[in-house]
């Protein structure tokens, strides 16, 4: 097998294995029953096999008092780094090209695929099958995580869809942010795949969520109830600039009307001025014209 950094595990192996008929490989085997805790070879991240089966006992506990209710959402990290033991699509020295999923069961928006990836089938011994062992660096982010979801991996043959294994991970493992070998199932009679993986978590809470939501709409009203606060005196401020345009423009029009009367008072009086002098030019030059140019002094 694939020697790896990661410590071996194995999980969740399947009621039925079908053949791997479309890849070269034997008849299937069935297994017994579905085992929901994986066992654990060594001892990872400080956890052993019985510390494992107890957090397993309390998630799902704990899964079960959550259904209903709101849970905090995660953004797991999943980072695929090889497979190992695979079934390949034909004797030794065949190459396989393979593509490796990761989801959310019941989420497919969540389905994030690995690119194509390939391997050669080698034997380790001669008794052995031929086995296909490929290296790589495959990151990606599954969004929308609670605890009561799986993450399920699934080896597909590139070229048929095939299915070459597939490990469905428990909350309980995803939880402990596990990282190492996953044995997978389906992987055909006489073979024994695993999966190289690494997860770890970031929680999103709800929570918080709630109280950045409460806090804005707090922060809103307060906007809002100061910015009516503002335009209230904004208005009255208006209005009284209103009324003392309303003012001026009043003693505009009254000035205007004091100005236009005493024009005509002033008109009146010069025409009337005009009129008397002319009169009195008149009456002088008829009486020199009637004298004869013998005006009296006094005139």
């Amino acid at each position: 097998r694939l020697a790896s950094p990661y410590i071996p595990f194995t999980i969740c192996p399947s009621a039925h294995q079908p053949p791997c008929s479309a890849m070269g490989c034997s008849a299937s085997k069935t297994a017994a029953a579905e085992v929901m805790q994986p066992a654990v070879r060594r001892q990872v991240n400080g956890t052993t096999p019985a510390d494992s089966t107890v957090l397993a006992v309390k998630e799902s506990h704990k899964a079960e008092q959550t259904v209903g209710e709101e849970q905090p959402h995660h953004h797991v990290k999943v980072s695929i780094v090889g497979v190992s033991g695979l079934c390949g699509s034909g004797g030794e020295g065949a190459r396989s090209d393979v593509v490796i999923t990761a989801e959310i069961p019941g989420k497919p928006d969540t389905k994030s695929s690995t690119p194509i990836v390939s391997g050669i089938a080698r034997k380790k011994t001669s008794t052995d099958h031929p086995t296909v062992e490929i290296e790589f660096s495959f990151q990606t982010e599954l969004k929308g995580w609670v605890a009561t979801d799986k993450i399920l991996f699934t080896v597909l043959d590139h070229a048929s869809g095939a299915v070459l294994g597939r490990a469905a991970v428990p909350q309980a493992m995803v939880q402990a942010c596990y990282e190492g070998d996953l044995a997978l199932t389906d992987g055909g009679a006489g073979y024994t795949p695993f999966l190289q993986v690494k997860m770890a978590r970031e929680q999103i809470f709800v929570e918080t969520v709630h109280e950045v939501t409460d806090a804005l709409a707090a922060g809103f009203q307060i906007l809002s109830a100061e910015a009516k606060q503002l335009l209230e005196v904004e208005t009255k401020r208006m209005q009284e600039v209103k009324k003392a345009l309303e003012v001026i423009k009043d003693d505009a029009r009254a000035t205007l009307e004091t100005a236009t009367e005493a024009k005509d008072v002033a008109v009146d009086a010069v025409e009337e001025g005009f009129h008397g002098v002319k009169e009195s030019i008149s009456e002088a030059v008829l009486e020199v014209e009637e004298t004869k140019g013998h005006v009296c002094l006094w005139c």
